[in-house]
């Protein structure tokens, strides 16, 4: 069983960094982005390692550690595996079907329990081909496996009880921490946001929303109603959605208020932004400052931070991050993956709004 999750869900994490960091699978936000190999084997070694030891889910109401979700598949194949055995059919053939499971099993696990970071429909089908293609291999050779067992043999090797305990000892720590912040959080109660990331670009006619080229999101972030508040307002212009925080499938849960930044230039100093107390709430960046929409928004304490961040090697062009305080305070620092802008050097001159009922 721990043959499985090391060969199939991790073998699947090594060939997606492997991919992502050559450059065969690109990340696209919206823009097409190659991370970088070293960008590429860091994010994905960490999203691994806190799926096994550091990200539970709530599953009726207890916390279960990812983990197990693979070892269930695995526990089903060895099942399967023994129920073949028992037929007479050829040699070949059963493993072939238990191959043929194994790549069924693994491929489906990957909608809810992946072993490497998806964000788009490219990296989705990448990741369940690769663990589909482990899976069938895994599965192809555990028949054999399985039948020269002996009933008297313990699956558990000293190794595996080793390996084991190392586990529990990593998963109990990280878990008390994370069920410490997840009381912390609960008892503040902040709504979810979803971060929208819009940049302004001046032109005639009232404001608008256009598609990145061809190939980015469809214009349809804002609603009617939200396009009508900031043409009364006096805003002009394109507005142009680059990106958002979580994704589009599966949806956000209900009750998740909308969160929309709207930049067209860099600001080197940091941001906070108050969170909405209910509702959803746009921030708007004008010559004279932030500009809320609605007016009337109520706002808490706890804020959204943008932060300034120079070309590094993981990210060639100046970028502004985002974080947001959930109740634990901002990070010291914000992660390359958090970026809610990139800018080119032209942008830094670029004009801002000037709403006709502001005065300087």
């Amino acid at each position: 069983m721990l043959e499985y999750v090391v060969f199939v869900m991790g073998g699947t994490a090594i060939l997606v960094i492997l991919a992502r960091g050559v450059g065969i699978l690109w990340s696209f936000n919206p823009e097409f982005v190659h991370p970088g190999f070293r960008a590429a084997f860091l994010a994905g070694f960490m999203y691994f390692y806190a799926l096994i030891v550091y990200l539970p889910r709530v599953v009726w109401g207890l916390v279960v550690p990812q983990i197990l979700s693979w070892v269930f598949v695995a526990v089903l194949l060895y099942v399967a595996a023994l129920l073949l055995a028992r037929t007479s059919s050829p040699t070949f053939a059963r493993r072939i079907v238990l191959a043929v499971i194994s790549l069924l099993c693994s491929g489906r696990v990957i909608l809810f329990f992946s072993p490497a970071l998806i964000h788009d429909i490219g990296s989705i089908f990448f990741t369940m081909f690769f663990a589909g293609l482990l899976g069938a291999v895994y599965g192809f050779f555990l028949l054999p496996r399985v039948c020269s067992e002996s009933p008297k043999t313990s699956p558990m090797l000293l190794r595996h009880w080793m390996i084991a305990g190392v586990w529990v000892l990593l998963f109990s720590a990280n878990w008390g921490h994370a069920e410490y912040q997840r009381h912390k959080i609960h008892s503040i109660n902040d709504p979810q946001l979803q971060l929208y990331f819009v940049k302004w670009t001046p032109a005639e006619g009232d404001v608008r929303e256009e598609r990145i080229g061809k190939f980015g999101p469809p214009p349809h972030s804002l609603t009617d109603l939200e396009i009508q508040h900031l043409r009364a307002a006096g805003v002009t212009g394109i507005l142009q959605t680059w990106g958002h925080s979580g994704n589009d499938y599966p949806p956000p849960p209900p009750g998740t208020l909308r969160f929309f930044i709207v930049m067209s230039r860099p600001v080197r100093e940091t941001i906070d932004l108050p969170k909405p107390a209910a509702g959803d709430i746009l921030y708007l960046q004008t010559e004279q400052g932030w500009k809320v929409f609605p007016p009337s928004a109520q706002t808490v304490t706890r804020t959204v931070r943008l932060t300034f961040c120079e070309p590094e090697p993981h990210l060639n062009v100046p970028s502004t991050r985002y974080s947001v305080d959930i109740g634990l305070g901002h990070p010291a620092e914000i992660p390359f993956l958090d970026a809610a802008f990139s800018w080119l050097p032209e942008e830094f001159q670029a004009p801002l709004p000037s709403l006709p009922d502001q005065q300087p």
